[in-house]
């Protein structure tokens, strides 16, 4: 088992777009390139693929959500309601 790697290669499923189309395209390929074992080859050929779509999607808004709110409090005050009725 190779668990590390599994790990590391769901996150960059969820993650990467372009690694998420690369690896739809020969899922056998890329889980043989990470090294995986057969078990784990055969776990990722019968991936749910919908289920992937809709999870790297729902990450990706909460990776955004997450950004918008890092913007310094000064930046939120001006773009709040509170901030455009003090104006």
């Amino acid at each position: 088992m190779s668990a590390g790697n599994l790990e590391m290669l769901l996150a960059r499923l969820y993650t990467d777009a372009r690694f998420r189309q690369s690896f739809l395209a020969d899922p056998d390929g890329i889980a043989r390139a990470h090294g995986l074992d057969d078990a784990e080859v055969a776990a990722l050929r019968n991936i749910d693929r919908n289920g992937l779509a809709l999870a790297s999607g729902s990450f990706a808004r909460k990776r955004a959500a997450h950004a918008t709110r890092r913007r310094p409090w000064y930046e939120r005050l001006l773009r709040s309601p509170l901030g455009a009725r003090s104006r």
